[in-house]
């Protein structure tokens, strides 16, 4: 009983500090609009921006993520979150255009590939088998909560106080993460961090070589292409749908509405991963995938009938860009080995957030491209854009049963 209590203090304490860690993730996207018109920016200078959230990131996690099979997660955990604080006041106080938004956009990236998959190997070391597969959904959907909650706290910021007060506002999650992480990791040591590696932590070799993992390792990348291009233009579109509808004031319902849409992610995911076993996993995935494509354009479509059913579309969409978000990451994990878990959640964040990093600035591009953010016509290239991302990971997932494990060895546990 006192371990179950442990555990529980475990992973409520981790998924708590990453959903405020997360609070600075939307600041931008829900102050574009504003950002855009003050700093003349276009479409794909936005996407750049955007963009440069997930290149920290990317650069910051093969290394940090790898080292996390040598050394305790919880180190890298606390130092991300100083980064993520440093990245939130910087912008509010020095950001004054393309360049240095993207600078410290860069470095909010850094912060967030320091915490979350590092997050999740806090627990993944200190959790038995069982308890570790059931908690990676519960876990994944901290960038759900994490991402809605900062669009209804960046967006009231805004409103009330300006855009450099809501970046400074978000600022304090990575603090209060980095508080909460600490209490629950208070007394507790890696289970898993004895394991000598016969490798050094940095080689990545033994992941690639690991087909069965790879699979979801590709499948993640265009679910990130996807999912952030939605997450990076939702403001941006729901302002444009509210306009087009003939409201006037918008800006507090559409990041309300924002906050609802991006949180509806949040059952979907656990929803995807608990009705996914080691037989269904990956022809589930690619159900929810194929479910995304048909369903990408539904936003746009709807547009001219009522605003009501735009939302409804929205959420839909967003549901289904979710499910498979879990069941994804607890199939990298249950494919890869304990003493390459580090290094597989490494090159799976890595290519996932290429495809993160991607898919804002091809959707950025499409709209320009088409007529720009105020133009109907060029969100349905917009959103296309969107879609490519879960084509590319049904083709990826596709492939999953005819791709051979590492040496041989079965890539899935029997009581995953």
């Amino acid at each position: 009983m006192p371990e179950a209590r442990g555990s529980v203090r475990l992973i409520g304490g981790v998924v708590l500090a990453q959903i405020c860690g997360m609070l600075g993730s939307a600041t931008f996207a829900s102050t574009l609009t504003e950002l855009a018109h003050l700093w003349r920016l276009d479409s794909t200078h936005a996407g750049w921006i955007s963009g440069a959230y997930f290149l920290g990131y990317s650069l910051a996690v093969p290394i940090l993520v790898a080292l996390t099979d040598r050394f305790d997660p919880r180190r890298i955990y606390l130092a991300g979150c100083m980064v993520g604080a440093l990245a939130g006041v910087g912008f509010s106080h020095f950001a004054n255009g393309l360049w240095s938004a993207t600078l410290f956009q860069g470095l909010a990236g850094v912060g967030v590939g320091a915490t979350y998959m590092p997050g999740l190997r806090i627990l993944t070391t200190r959790l038995g088998e069982r308890a570790r597969i059931r908690a990676v959904p519960y876990y994944t959907t901290t960038f759900a909560v994490g991402s809605s909650a900062s669009y209804l706290l960046s967006g009231w910021m805004a409103a009330r106080h300006g855009w450099r007060v809501a970046f400074l506002a978000a600022a304090a999650g990575p603090l209060v993460a980095a508080l909460l992480s600490a209490v629950a990791t208070w007394k507790t040591a890696p289970l898993e961090l004895e394991i000598r590696l016969r490798r050094h932590p940095l080689d990545l070799r033994p992941v690639l070589r690991n087909w069965q993992a790879m699979s979801y390792v590709l499948a993640y990348g265009g679910h990130c292409w996807e999912m952030f291009a939605f997450r990076a233009w939702l403001p941006t579109f729901l302002l444009f749908a509210w306009h087009y509808s003939g409201r006037a004031s918008a800006s507090l319902p559409v990041a309300r509405w924002s906050m609802l849409i991006v949180l509806v992610g949040v059952p979907a995911s656990i929803l995807g991963a608990e009705s996914a076993n080691s037989e269904t996993r990956s022809r589930n995935i690619r159900r929810f995938q194929l479910a995304s494509i048909a369903l990408c354009l539904g936003g746009v479509a709807s547009i001219g009938y009522s605003l009501g059913l735009t939302l409804a579309a929205l959420l839909a969409y967003n549901f289904a860009i979710a499910a498979d978000s879990g069941a994804l990451t607890a199939g990298a994990v249950v494919s890869s080995r304990p003493e390459d878990q580090g290094a597989t959640l490494a090159v799976y964040s890595l290519v996932g957030f290429i495809g993160a990093g991607t898919g804002p600035l091809i959707a950025g591009l499409a709209l320009d491209a088409s007529g720009g953010f105020q133009s109907l016509h060029a969100w349905y290239f917009g959103f296309s854009a969107m879609g490519i991302g879960s084509a590319l990971a049904a083709s990826a997932i596709t492939l999953h049963p005819m791709m051979p494990t590492e040496q041989g060895r079965p890539a899935l546990r029997p009581h995953a």
